[in-house]
C-alpha cells in the first residue's frame, strides 16, 4: 500500500503547514484584510482575471497581490502596471505556495505598505491542479479557475482542487472547448 510522503518521513507536512496558515490568517484578521487564494492549472486565466479585477476595483478597493511563480516575475510585472503592491515569490522547484512562503510575502508587504490600509490580498498560486488546494496559505477563501479549453474531465482527474474550492470560476467561455 502507498504510504504518504509525510508519514514516510515521520513528520506531518500538512499539519506543520496548517499551523503556519493559521498564523498568517491571524495576521490578516488583525489587519482587517481579506485574503483569496487563486488557484488553477497553468494558462487558465488567473493573471488575466487579476488584471481585470485590478482595473475595475482597485480605485475603490485597496488590493495587494502575492504572486507565486516557479522562476520568473513575468506575471508580477504585468500586475505591477496597475499601481498596486505586488510581492513576487519564486518557489523554485516547489509546485505551489505554502504558508511559510506566503508569511515571507506578508512580511515584505508589511515593510513596504501599511497592512491596515489594504482591504483585499489576492494570492495567485502557482499554476497547478494538484498541490495548491492541499496547502493552505492563510486564505479566507479558495478560488479555483477552470478554463473550458482544459476539458470537462479536470474535476474528475483533480477532485481535491474542485472539492476544496469555495468558489469556482469558469474561464475562456468565449472559446470552444477542445
Amino acid at each position: 500500500m502507498h504510504q504518504p510522503l509525510d508519514d514516510a518521513l515521520g513528520i506531518n507536512l500538512l499539519h506543520a503547514n496548517q499551523a503556519g496558515a493559521d498564523h498568517n490568517r491571524a495576521h490578516l484578521d488583525q489587519w482587517g484584510m481579506t485574503c483569496l487564494n487563486l488557484m488553477s492549472g497553468p494558462g487558465a486565466g488567473k493573471t488575466a482575471l487579476l488584471e481585470q479585477t485590478l482595473a475595475q476595483l482597485s480605485p475603490e478597493l485597496s488590493i495587494a497581490v502575492v504572486e507565486g511563480d516557479m522562476t520568473t516575475e513575468l506575471d508580477a510585472d504585468r500586475l505591477r502596471q496597475y499601481g498596486v503592491p505586488v510581492i513576487a515569490i519564486n518557489t523554485g522547484r516547489a509546485c505551489h505556495l505554502d504558508a511559510r512562503m506566503v508569511a515571507g510575502g506578508l512580511h515584505q508587504l508589511a515593510e513596504l505598505h501599511s497592512p491596515n490600509d489594504i482591504d483585499l490580498l489576492v494570492v495567485e498560486n502557482v499554476g497547478n491542479l494538484v498541490c495548491p488546494a492541499e496547502f493552505e496559505v492563510g486564505e479566507h477563501a479558495k478560488v479555483a479557475l477552470l478554463s473550458v479549453t482544459e476539458g470537462a474531465d479536470k474535476p474528475l482527474k483533480y477532485p481535491v482542487m474542485f472539492r476544496e474550492a469555495d468558489v469556482l470560476l469558469i474561464t475562456k467561455i468565449d472559446l470552444p472547448p477542445i
